[in-house]
């Protein structure tokens, strides 16, 4: 494969270095943070309405996780596969492949942790919405509200943040060496059941990163959601209008910006940057090696 053994083995070192670095890097991040994670579950333990605790099932989070993670094993021990067939088994056995593949995936284990911190958040603030038809509903929500928003916040950008930021990275050189490897296959050797296996694993992985920024959006949408919610209330008195002011008023210098590390935003649109930096890269390495 000489054609493509430049471009696939600088993506494959990006990938192992990935996984590699991920899990000490985000466990000195938790260190240094001020507030570690356990001390977020126990602010956001305190938030939590009685509803949005009894509609939070850890069964459904765990056949959620189980799926993901199992998804992930195989496609991983499928990729390893078709990497090794060729030499068959020489180097490495298939119950060797089959470890590095756990261990590579583990990785995703905190990315789990962080879609079903940001889901239960929104469960929660969905639940506040629920309730607020007075003005004194909302005085007696706010503190709960404005402390899983905050905890939603630092969740996406101090506590995960490396966590996030890594996955992008290896995300981006899994789905480039996926469709160059697709493109090579396809273009001259017409192998059908490994243009399968890497398609798979490209799509596979674009899941992954939309999953987590979806699971992102939909909280930051439910807490948006409360300022259309408070506008929609009856005001009859005067001090209620003049306190749905200052709740707007707050709302609107509030954060909301979920951004891992301060570096991008999680939502569609930088997605769509994302798909556009591959895109480019893959035309001109595409026009590169077959011109």
């Amino acid at each position: 494969m000489p054609l493509v053994w430049d471009i696939t083995t600088v993506m494959s070192v990006v990938k192992v270095y990935t996984y590699l670095l991920t899990p000490p890097l985000m466990l000195i991040m938790w260190q240094c943070n001020k507030r570690s994670l356990s001390d977020v579950v126990r602010k956001l333990d305190h938030a939590m309405t009685e509803t949005a605790v009894e509609t939070s099932h850890l069964a459904q989070f765990a056949w959620y996780s189980a799926a993901w993670l199992l998804m992930s094993v195989l496609t991983e021990y499928a990729v390893y596969t078709m990497f090794h067939v060729d030499t068959n088994f020489a180097y490495f056995t298939m119950t060797e492949y089959g470890m590095i593949a756990v261990y590579n995936v583990w990785s995703k284990v905190p990315l789990l942790m962080y879609t079903f911190l940001m889901d239960t958040i929104r469960t929660a603030i969905r639940d506040i919405n629920g309730r607020l038809t007075t003005v004194a509903e909302w005085r007696t929500y706010r503190g709960r509200w404005d402390d899983l928003r905050r905890a939603a916040v630092h969740l996406a950008r101090y506590q995960f943040g490396v966590t996030i930021v890594a996955f992008v990275v290896c995300t981006i050189a899994e789905i480039v060496f996926y469709a160059f490897i697709l493109y090579y296959f396809g273009y001259n050797h017409k192998n059908l059941w490994r243009i399968l296996i890497y398609f798979i694993n490209a799509l596979f992985s674009a899941a992954w990163m939309f999953e987590v920024i979806r699971m992102t959006k939909n909280c930051k949408l439910e807490l948006l959601k409360t300022q259309k919610v408070l506008n929609s209330i009856n005001i009859n008195i005067n001090s209620d209008h003049k306190q749905i002011k200052y709740a707007s008023l707050h709302m609107l210098h509030a954060d909301f910006n979920f951004m891992p590390c301060n570096i991008f935003e999680m939502n569609y649109r930088s997605l769509r940057s994302i798909a556009t930096l591959i895109t480019a890269f893959l035309i001109f390495q595409i026009q590169m090696k077959f011109s």
